[in-house]
């Protein structure tokens, strides 16, 4: 995902913001906010306003972010053993690893297990309990200090080719007819009926719990259910794609609002549920902290009987036995184990590490899974080839 990093010369301020109504604040999955997710594509919940857990997190985050702090490295959290995402500057603006013990932080994992939690998620998922769960995705949202940062409009699921789930750390290799007006409608159908069973069976849920207040995420209100626009499709389309013919109507500037584009403005302890193939993006500036928790949790389901696949590079640290033995729960070590048993550690550097590590490594630290590829990277130095992986 491309982001764009500059000095602002004006903080950047979103064009239009969707708040929290009123009408919505009945907690849990009301017959009112899921009209709400399944119409708009998104819901504001305020369900842990007030809640004594949100002081507690915030701190949490704010010393993460801190100590993740370029010119930190490693000396105040190992970050080679989560999954930071850096702008250009090194500067972090996500946060993955919250739950492993090198980060010393264990109120993410606390509030992840908490009877807090599990109850609004029970309330949304139609009972779901603890021994029915596999273990869902933490990330922490945070700003860079120096530069605005954004990301690229994008939707969070493969809405091209076959819609085969795509892994971080490998170059799209799909040629131009998998982004085919025919090829895309294909696919569009599959997600505009994977949209309704979303909201009407709510096997899991994941938020944007905001520590602090928050309107760094944008969407377009809608989109997530009907066909995109001409200008929708140069925003989405891939430079690449363009570049070798896919037919498309040049008519963005880059910079220009979309049409409709809000800015979720949420209070500290209000929530974003949203349905991520609406069209979204993260906008932040300096002057404005960001410190919100994505976390949620998923039905289980069922035994696994395929071959584990390499972990996306973003969730290879979560294998770590050590995350697991901190989960505070004999039911989360259970739903660690559900997870794990579908994945594997890949064999290179650039399925385990971010770029960032990649470098420390090649100056010739040996760091994260600290491995026979690890220690041979950093005696190879730059030499250290693309995708290597270590010799037998």
């Amino acid at each position: 995902m491309n982001t764009d990093q500059s000095p602002a010369a004006e903080p950047y301020r979103a064009s239009a913001f969707a708040d929290a109504k009123p009408e919505l604040s009945a907690p849990g999955a009301t017959p009112e906010r899921l009209e709400h997710l399944r119409d708009h594509g998104f819901v504001i919940i305020n369900d842990f306003v007030d809640n004594p857990w949100i002081p507690i997190l915030r701190e949490a985050g704010r010393r993460v972010t801190e100590a993740c702090a370029p010119e930190h490295i490693y000396s105040k959290i190992d970050g080679s053993k989560g999954y930071v995402h850096r702008t250009g500057q090194d500067q972090p603006w996500a946060i993955r690893g919250l739950i492993h013990p090198a980060f010393n932080e264990p109120s993410f994992a606390e509030f992840h297990g908490s009877s807090d939690f599990l109850d609004f998620v029970s309330s949304w998922c139609n009972g779901l309990q603890p021994e029915d769960m596999v273990l869902g995705g933490l990330l922490l949202w945070c700003n860079a200090r120096t530069h605005e940062n954004k990301l690229g409009w994008h939707r969070d699921t493969t809405w091209w080719g076959t819609g085969e789930r795509y892994f971080a750390q490998h170059d799209r290799k799909e040629g131009p007819e998998a982004y085919s007006e025919e090829t895309e409608r294909i696919r569009w159908k599959e997600i505009v009926a994977n949209n309704a069973k979303s909201v009407t069976e709510r096997n899991g849920v994941s938020m944007f719990l905001a520590l602090t207040d928050d309107e760094c995420h944008e969407l377009v209100p809608g989109s997530h259910n009907r066909w995109r626009s001409p200008l929708e499709q140069d925003v989405l389309l891939p430079r690449g794609m363009k570049d070798q013919g896919v037919p498309h109507t040049p008519s963005w500037n880059g910079v220009d609002p979309l049409p409709g584009q809000v800015a979720i403005r949420l209070k500290a302890g209000e929530a974003l549920i949203r349905n991520g193939v609406t069209i979204h993006t993260g906008h932040t500036v300096p002057q404005r902290e960001r410190n919100t928790l994505s976390i949620g949790w998923s039905k289980w389901s069922g035994e696994f009987t395929g071959e584990p696949s390499a972990s996306d590079v973003r969730h290879a640290w979560q294998l770590d036995p050590a995350a697991r033995e901190v989960l505070p729960h004999k039911w989360m070590k259970i739903a660690w184990d559900r997870w794990a048993e579908t994945q594997k550690l890949g064999d290179s550097l650039e399925d385990r590490y971010t770029g960032f590590d990649i470098n420390r490594i090649k100056v010739g630290e040996v760091i994260g899974w600290r491995g026979e590829l690890e220690r041979q990277a950093a005696a190879a130095g730059e030499a250290w080839e693309r995708f290597q992986t270590a010799a037998g």
